[in-house]
């Protein structure tokens, strides 16, 4: 029995050690490795920036658009191009049945017969005048004929050759070719459709979309802010992750007297005919204003119970939830007042529930 108590009085110190310790492992502050659970953006103090944003569309770049009008009338055959389909210069796109060909025919025809009739006349005239049976006059006159007759057939067989013709048996049949390399954007004919002599509107535009336009609408709010050469950003509903940048180059001068805007004009490059004519498009334009202010990563802004927060990143693990004054946010940035110097570090990928555990 004192074996026993003399063994427990001994161990009674390592008891309670080892009870002690245990109880201060449970008390220590649970940590995790947190570089790769957040990531932090820099805090710059930077001229506020405003945002304005516009509707605009795209547009083929008229600079490189060529129209195509009849230049007969008569009944559409037959429609070898659709519409968006790209074509090379010189490819058929349509075939019109046109009695103005058949004209053209007719009068390469007539022609031809009175430059054969005044060829033989030239010929037996001169075989005369060597057997003194015609005068010198007559000769003159002989080839005077002849060579009006040549010029008429000359006239005659360059404009059947523009109508398509190339003989006096050439079918009464014009073919609409494409004058250049380009895209279909417009297509105004169909099979069937008669084609009438007063017709001003073209039946194919073509252009090359290596290139576009963006037409931005500018109220008159904001036509004071907008100038050529100001740089902007343009994303569409087609590819919302993807921001186009340009730049300004024209301003029109004048008021659209329906819709009330100016429009002003932006020049694309298109390598693979990514944006299309008549596409949707949203405007944003960034100008610069003399007041400076801190700036933070949209991201790293958290809203509770009516404030705004940061996580400011004090190293070493160390967060601390920071209140903010929003003053204005863009897309790029939130301009703030805060107990914050330029250079610090807040957190962006993780922020809420980072300000989640703080505040708990």
């Amino acid at each position: 029995m004192k074996t026993k108590l003399l063994v427990w009085v001994l161990c009674l110190p390592a008891i309670v050690l080892l009870s002690c310790q245990s109880e201060q492992k449970n008390e220590e502050p649970k940590t995790k490795d947190t570089g790769s659970a957040f990531r932090t953006d820099t805090v710059q103090l930077r001229n506020y920036e405003q945002e304005l944003q516009f509707t605009g569309q795209v547009s083929f770049d008229q600079k490189q658009v060529d129209r195509v009008y009849p230049m007969v009338s008569g009944n559409v055959l037959d429609v070898n191009a659709e519409l968006g389909a790209f074509v090379k210069k010189g490819q058929v796109l349509a075939k019109l049945q046109s009695a103005d060909v058949s004209q053209f025919v007719k009068d390469y025809n007539t022609a031809k017969s009175n430059y054969d009739i005044a060829k033989r006349n030239a010929d037996n005239v001169e075989q005369l005048y060597k057997t003194k049976f015609s005068s010198e006059n007559d000769l003159v006159n002989a080839r005077k004929q002849l060579e009006i007759a040549s010029s008429e057939l000359e006239r005659s067989s360059q404009v059947l050759k523009m109508y398509g013709g190339t003989s006096a048996n050439s079918q009464p049949i014009f073919t609409v070719t494409a004058p250049v390399s380009g895209y279909i954007v417009e297509r105004n004919i169909n099979p069937n459709m008669q084609i009438r002599p007063d017709n001003g509107n073209s039946l194919f535009t073509i252009s090359n979309l290596s290139d576009v336009w963006v037409l931005i609408n500018i109220y008159e709010s904001d036509i004071q802010a907008v100038k050529i050469g100001q740089q902007v950003n343009i994303s569409t509903l087609a590819y919302p992750d993807r921001v186009f940048q340009g730049r300004i180059d024209n301003i029109s001068q004048v008021i659209d007297n329906d819709s009330k805007v100016l429009q002003a004009r932006v020049v694309l490059p298109n390598p693979g005919g990514l944006l299309k004519p008549d596409m949707f498009c949203t405007v944003k334009l960034h100008i610069e204003k003399p007041e400076k202010l801190l700036a933070v990563n949209p991201k790293s802004v958290i809203f509770s119970e009516d404030r705004y927060f940061v996580i400011l990143d004090k190293g070493k693990g160390n967060y601390q939830s920071i209140p903010v004054e929003v003053i204005k946010s863009t897309s790029k940035y939130s301009y703030i007042k805060a107990n914050l110097r330029d250079g610090d570090q807040v957190v962006t990928e993780g922020a809420l529930l980072l300000f989640n555990e703080l505040t708990d």
